[in-house]
C-alpha cells in the first residue's frame, strides 16, 4: 500500500514524486518505458519553471535563448534579441534528473492497463499482472492518459500533432545557431516549424493543433532541406498535442490529471514543460492538505485562465499568420513582453490589456520605415 501512486515518469510524475517525497509520503512511480527514456520535445523551459525546484537544474541545461528568428514562408525573416528567459533541454535529461532527486521507489517498463477506484483506495493493473494500491493516484501518463480513460476524465478531448528529430550537428552548424531559436510560420496551419539548439544536436520538429490533412513530414523536409539541414535517413518521432478545451473535470476522490493528461499545453508556442510541473505541485499540495476536492479549482483558477487567454493570442497567430509576423512578430514591444511572460512576469491576459501599447508601436514602426524610405 503507498501513500502515493504516479502514472508517468515524464516531468509532472518527477516533480510530484520528488516532493511527495520530500514530506516523507510512501510513492511509487509507474513508467511505461525504460529509464531514462527519450522524448519528442523541442526542449524550450521557461526560466520561471526553475523557481518551482529548491535544487538547481543547470547540470542538464543544454544552451540559454538570447535571440529568436522569425521566418514567414520562407521569403521574409527577422531576428531579435531575446532576454534570456528560455533555456533548452532534452527531456531524457531533465526528466530523469529530477526523478533522481525524489528517491522515490520507480518500476519501469510496467505498462498501466487499467485502474479501479473505491472510497478507501486506489488499484492500478498493470500489464505483467500487478496489483498496485494507493490512498492517491496522480496521472502524469500523457495525452492518451490511461488513468483518465480507465476513469471517465476528460471525454471531450482533442488533438493536434506533432513531429521532431535531433540532427546530430558539427561545430560550426551549432555555432551558427548558437543561443538562437528559430521559428517557421505561415507553412502549416495552425501551427509552426522550429529549430532549437542544444549542446550537440538541433532539436527540429513540425506542429499543428488541428488536424488538416498536410502531409507534416514533406513540409519539415521541404523547409529543412532549404535551411541546409536534410533530414533524410532520420527518424522522425510523432506525438500528440492537447488542446486545452477549457472547465474541465479534472480530478476524482482518489486520482488527479496533471500535464498533459490534464490537456495543459500553451496554444500558441505549444510548451507544456511548465504546465506539467505547476500542475504537480498543486496535486502535491492538496494532498498533504487533504483537500483533492479544490485540485480542478485550483488548476482552473491559477494555470486554465491563463491558457484560456493564450486562445485568442493562438487564434489570431495561426489564423492571420501574415498580419501576425507584420504586426506582431515586428512589433517592438510584444516579443519583450513575451519573453516577460516566460519569466513569469507577465500573463496572456495581461498581454491583452497591453494591445493599445502593440498598436502604438505597430505604427511608430511604420512611420520610421517611411522616413527611412523616404
Amino acid at each position: 500500500m503507498y501513500d502515493v501512486i504516479i502514472a508517468g515518469a515524464g516531468i509532472g510524475g518527477a516533480t510530484a514524486a520528488y516532493f511527495l517525497s520530500r514530506q516523507g509520503l510512501k510513492v511509487l512511480v509507474v513508467e511505461r518505458k525504460k529509464l531514462p527514456r527519450y522524448k519528442p520535445c523541442g526542449g524550450a523551459v521557461p526560466v520561471a519553471v526553475l523557481d518551482f525546484f529548491p535544487f538547481s537544474l543547470e547540470p542538464v541545461i543544454e544552451q540559454r535563448i538570447t535571440a529568436v528568428t522569425y521566418f514567414f514562408q520562407g521569403t521574409k525573416m527577422l531576428t531579435v534579441p531575446f532576454p534570456a528567459s528560455v533555456v533548452m533541454v532534452m527531456r531524457d535529461k531533465l526528466d530523469y534528473f529530477v526523478l533522481e532527486q525524489a528517491g522515490a521507489e520507480v518500476w519501469e517498463n510496467q505498462r498501466i492497463i487499467e485502474v479501479q477506484e473505491d472510497t478507501k483506495r486506489v488499484t492500478v493493473l498493470t500489464e505483467r499482472g500487478d496489483k498496485l494500491h494507493g490512498h492517491y493516484l496522480i496521472a502524469a501518463d500523457g495525452a492518451n492518459s490511461v488513468v483518465a480513460r480507465s476513469l471517465g476524465l476528460r471525454r471531450k478531448k482533442a488533438f493536434g500533432v506533432a513531429l521532431e528529430v535531433e540532427i546530430p550537428a558539427s561545430d560550426a552548424l551549432l555555432d551558427a545557431y548558437n543561443s538562437r531559436a528559430c521559428f517557421f510560420f505561415g507553412t502549416v496551419k495552425s501551427g509552426y516549424e522550429w529549430i532549437f539548439p542544444k549542446k550537440e544536436k538541433l532539436s527540429v520538429g513540425i506542429g499543428t493543433l488541428e488536424r488538416t490533412g498536410e502531409n507534416l513530414k514533406a513540409l519539415l523536409m521541404k523547409d529543412m532541406a532549404r535551411q541546409g539541414l536534410p533530414l533524410d535517413g532520420l527518424p522522425l518521432k510523432a506525438h500528440p498535442l492537447p488542446v486545452y478545451r477549457g472547465r474541465q473535470l479534472l480530478h476524482t476522490q482518489r486520482t488527479m490529471l496533471i500535464g498533459d493528461a490534464a490537456g495543459l499545453m500553451d496554444p500558441v508556442s505549444g510548451e507544456g514543460i511548465r504546465y506539467a510541473v505547476h500542475s504537480a505541485r498543486i496535486a502535491t499540495e492538496v494532498i498533504l492538505n487533504e483537500s483533492i476536492h479544490t485540485y480542478t479549482r485550483r488548476v482552473q483558477r491559477e494555470i486554465g485562465t491563463h491558457l484560456s487567454k493564450a486562445r485568442i493570442w493562438a487564434w489570431a497567430f495561426h489564423h492571420h499568420p501574415h498580419a501576425s509576423f507584420e504586426l506582431g512578430v515586428r512589433n517592438p514591444y510584444l516579443t519583450p513582453d513575451f519573453a516577460r511572460m516566460y519569466e513569469g512576469r507577465l500573463s496572456y491576459g495581461g498581454m491583452l490589456l497591453r494591445i493599445p501599447l502593440y498598436l502604438g508601436g505597430m505604427v511608430q514602426r511604420l512611420e520610421c520605415e517611411e522616413r527611412i524610405s523616404e
